[in-house]
């Protein structure tokens, strides 16, 4: 069943709101291009779902998808305690006037910031699907500035597609929503709101991509 999901999951970026246009990476994000940061500290998400083990199953997603993205990517590990101690393993604002401590202990250049807004599943009488839907910002640690952000969603339809009864058909959604992965729908949001992101000097395409088009919503624009 689980290598199944893998392969037929519709991966499917979806738009939270507003009007989606496409532009380049330069000009959407130009202060990425200007700031050129290296190495980037990823602060521990924050839940707003409604699934406690959302913040587990996401961490260890998004380290996969951020080592293609060409920066150095401090191992949370080693922050954690340091994170704790200062009050903000699970917090949702980041005063602004710490970033430079980021800076100063750890030597990077931009923190990641990410909040899991849905992480849910639904079964109705005749469909189902399970939501993940993801905001990230990365700032830096000496301006404070937003050189990147995005926010991504995915539906994934469970429905059973069963033509033997309602009966049968819901009680075939109910098991297949209950029972869905949400790592590979994970995977799939990180990796493709990750890719939005103008590469880092450790990637081949490094200030090769600035005319790469991406999708942008009128709430990611800086």
């Amino acid at each position: 069943m689980k290598k199944a999901i893998y392969i037929i999951i519709p991966i499917i970026l979806l738009m939270l709101s507003g009007c989606a246009t496409f532009e380049t990476k330069a000009n959407t994000y130009p202060l990425m291009y200007a700031k050129q940061p290296s190495n980037v500290l990823i602060l521990p998400p924050v839940n707003l779902s409604t699934a406690p083990e959302a913040k587990e199953y996401f961490m260890s997603t998004l380290t996969e998808a951020a080592s293609e993205t060409g920066y150095y990517f401090l191992p949370l590990e080693v922050t954690t305690q340091f994170l704790i101690s200062e009050g903000l393993y699970d917090t949702e604002i980041i005063p602004d006037d710490l970033l430079p401590q980021f800076k100063e202990y750890f030597n990077a250049d931009a923190v990641l910031i990410t909040q899991i807004v849905e992480w849910d599943k639904a079964y109705f009488i005749i469909g189902g699907n399970v939501t993940v839907a993801l905001d990230f910002a990365l700032k830096s640690t000496t301006t404070g500035e937003v050189l990147w952000n995005y926010a991504g969603k995915i539906v994934y339809d469970t429905s059973g597609g069963s033509n033997q009864g309602l009966l049968f058909a819901l009680l075939e959604t109910a098991v297949k929503t209950a029972a869905q992965d949400y790592v590979p729908i994970a995977k799939g949001i990180n990796k493709q709101v990750l890719e939005t992101m103008p590469v880092g000097k450790y990637h081949p395409r490094n200030y090769q991509d600035q005319a790469d088009q991406v999708k942008i919503l009128s709430e990611n624009k800086q």
